[in-house]
């Protein structure tokens, strides 16, 4: 009996022990996946925090880029506003400016008389009597050819009609060198235009109301790039001078 209770009690020590033992481990087990969920958690957290903050920094980027669009797109909508301002007053004045050369040009020919042979055209600034045919000259050449000479005699017919009218007969020459030895493109300008006034003095003409000049090859009508426009270029052109009155003021 003894023995017997010996063993039970032996036993009971060692279900105890064992118990126990198993308890101990189970529990730290579940410490440990504890405290493995507590720094997930915590990394988690941490991770959060670094997100947020990173939304938080694009939130206040977006803001200032947008209110930096914002102020350019203001800037070029006034700066848009204003170039279409500039260019209605220049559109504006180019119209005033027409309307007012219009006006001169239909003054002087009022004036004048000039009749549908004769036209007043504005080139670079300045009015020019232009003919139906203009007077135009051969290369290196000073000689009034038929047709220069039908136009001069046009001229002549509005010079004498019109005894107050005094025009700057201006002579010009192309770009091309002349050949002659101390004879330049300045002497062949001015030889052009003497032998226009020689014949418009010769067809009654008075010397009074004409001025002669020569511009060489300073003052092209069109560039000195082909035979056409060197053409163009040997030409004499006569200006409404100032002596004419005050109908060539412009922008009183």
């Amino acid at each position: 009996m003894n023995l017997t209770l010996r063993l039970l009690a032996i036993l009971m020590v060692a279900t105890l022990t064992l118990s126990s033992c198993v308890s101990k481990k189970k529990f730290q087990q579940l410490q440990d996946e504890k405290t493995a969920m507590a720094n997930s958690l915590a990394e988690s957290q941490k991770q959060i925090n670094n997100l947020e903050g990173q939304v938080s920094t694009l939130q206040t980027d977006m803001a200032s880029q947008k209110s930096k669009f914002e102020t350019d797109i203001n800037g070029l909508r006034k700066d848009v506003d204003g170039a279409k301002m500039d260019a209605d007053k220049a559109r504006k004045a180019a119209a005033e400016r027409d309307a007012e050369l219009a006006r001169i040009k239909k003054e002087i020919k009022d004036a004048f008389g000039l009749g549908s042979d004769v036209a007043v055209t504005n080139q670079n600034g300045e009015m020019v009597v232009t003919l139906a045919d203009p007077v135009n000259y051969a290369s290196g050449s000073a000689k009034l050819n038929r047709q220069s000479r039908k136009s001069v005699e046009a001229l002549a017919k509005t010079l004498n009609n019109n005894p107050s009218m005094h025009l700057l007969i201006e002579g010009h020459a192309d770009s091309d060198k002349y050949p002659g030895n101390g004879y330049n493109n300045w002497d062949l300008s001015v030889s052009r235009s003497m032998n226009v006034v020689k014949r418009l003095v010769k067809l009654g003409v008075k010397p009074e109301q004409l001025t002669v000049a020569g511009r060489g090859d300073s003052a092209p009508a069109a560039p000195n790039d082909n035979k056409a426009n060197k053409a163009r270029n040997r030409r004499t052109e006569a200006k409404p001078s100032p002596k004419t009155g005050a109908i060539y003021q412009i922008g009183n």
